[in-house]
């Protein structure tokens, strides 16, 4: 039950984010004035016009809720879709190549795992921003960086499930008939081990959006102007926002808790299933 009501929060939640900006009028960076034009509307609470009030810097804050949400949501897609083609590539090869290139493949996905991904990346986000890199360059780079730590997990799931199904009846009748190596990897083995890499995506895309808002939060994320749950969050490090307008920084807080325990829930929905199955 609870990962439906999940799916079905995550499925309301993709619906508003995307179709959103779409129907609103306000735009992401619009800053808002009072009725002089003169004075910036900062830190202004709850009205009609702003249902979320405004940020220090006058913009609306519901409004770049929606944009922040679909940014974030499209940029975990991206990583997701990154580090699973190379998960699964690298897996097949490591489960059925060889030893010396299992040795290899896994040896390399050693070092990832033992590298401080959160402390990497924020040195290598403090270069580029030294340097003067664009922000949709950063945003560009910030997706590699998340795809070249997120894709071991993939890596050791799909190389234990090949190396379990490779010994299989059908596996070895099929290398018997003198079935070219390349179909029984992708046509026999790589359908068997795709129920165990579903399971892995939704918890996985939960954990990028939740890293994307640390940085994000550090101020090493998303740049300026770009919204995002995290930057929206940053706003929290002036005491001032923290103690008197929560306004700005508890809805941003909140969706990222709920997106990234939807996400969690929806995974163990589908490992249930996928085990019921089995």
């Amino acid at each position: 039950m609870a990962h439906r009501i999940a799916l079905f929060f995550l499925l309301i939640l993709v619906i508003i984010c995307f179709i959103g900006p779409l129907v609103i009028e306000a735009g992401e960076y619009e800053i808002f004035y009072d009725g002089t034009g003169t004075k910036i509307l900062s830190l202004q609470e709850s009205t009609s016009q702003h249902p979320l009030g405004t940020d220090r810097n006058g913009r609306d804050v519901f409004v770049r809720l929606l944009y922040g949400g679909r940014l974030s949501l499209l940029l975990a897609a991206g990583v997701m879709l990154l580090q699973t083609l190379i998960g699964i590539c690298a897996g097949l090869l490591a489960g059925y190549a060889g030893k010396k290139t299992d040795l290899v493949i896994m040896r390399i996905v050693d070092v990832f795992n033992a590298l401080p991904d959160i402390v990497v990346i924020l040195i290598l986000s403090a270069l580029f921003m030294a340097y003067g890199v664009s922000g949709r360059e950063r945003v560009l780079m910030l997706m590699v960086f998340l795809a070249a730590f997120g894709w071991t997990f993939i890596a050791k799931i799909v190389r234990s499930q090949v190396l379990y199904t490779r010994g299989s009846s059908y596996m070895m009748a099929a290398e018997l008939c003198g079935i070219p190596a390349l179909r029984r990897l992708f046509v026999y083995l790589l359908p068997n081990v795709l129920g165990q890499v579903v399971v892995a995506i939704p918890i996985s895309i939960g954990n990028i959006i939740l890293t994307e808002a640390t940085l994000s939060f550090l101020g090493f994320g998303l740049p300026y102007p770009y919204a995002s749950w995290g930057n929206m969050l940053n706003e929290a490090m002036d005491y001032n926002i923290l103690a008197n307008h929560a306004n700005v920084w508890f809805p941003p807080g909140l969706l990222i808790v709920l997106t990234v325990m939807a996400f969690h829930l929806v995974g163990q929905g589908l490992q249930k299933g996928v085990f019921s199955d089995e």
